[in-house]
């Protein structure tokens, strides 16, 4: 059976692996890099949670089809993701206070973006929501001060609640007239 192990900072993750289980790496503190084999499938929820010292994460174009709520919480010096072409949804609070994160590629796959999703990215300067995703859950984007520009699409039909509060770099927002629905603050 083949394990896991972190070895100068990199997580070894075994080809072979389907699913890295909840709260796996979470709070390691040494952690500064993981590629993710083509194998892997899903990662729990809370997988990197709180690893401060995570700065890179390597994922294969297609095979991830689910990334758990609160995956990358608290990863302060994450900086950039590129997500898998196979993820149909960012769970809840997945970036949730990922302070250096900058730059996110949402692929055309994803057609929801959970509550908080990106919440507290205070370097997150800009994002391009694709045609595919219908809504956007309440503090999706609260508190991304950095965050100065930002084109909604003509599919989003719902701005849930806070989804742009306290963005005070905010200066282009495009709001579609499919948008029916912006709830509060």
């Amino acid at each position: 059976m083949a394990k896991f192990e972190i070895r100068d900072g990199v997580a070894i993750i075994p080809e072979g692996t389907i699913e890295i289980g909840e709260f796996f790496f979470a709070r390691n503190l040494s952690l500064k890099s993981v590629t993710i084999p083509e194998s892997v499938t899903k990662i729990g929820p809370h997988v990197f949670h709180q690893c401060t010292s995570l700065e890179s994460i390597v994922m294969p174009l297609k095979g991830i089809k689910e990334i758990g709520y609160s995956a990358f919480t608290g990863c302060t010096s994450l900086k950039n993701i590129i997500l898998p072409e196979s993820v149909t949804k960012i769970e809840e609070s997945t970036f949730n206070n990922c302070i250096s994160l900058k730059n996110v590629n949402i692929p055309e796959s994803v057609t929801e973006i959970g509550w908080s999703a990106f919440s507290g990215c205070t370097s997150l300067e800009s994002i391009t929501i694709p045609e595919s995703v219908t809504k956007i859950e309440r503090g999706t984007f609260f508190r991304c001060t950095s965050l100065d520009s930002i084109t909604i699409p003509k599919s989003v039909t719902k701005i849930g609640s806070a989804a742009f509060r306290g963005c005070k770099s905010l200066k282009n927002i495009t709001i579609p007239e499919s948008v029916t629905e912006i709830d509060e603050s």
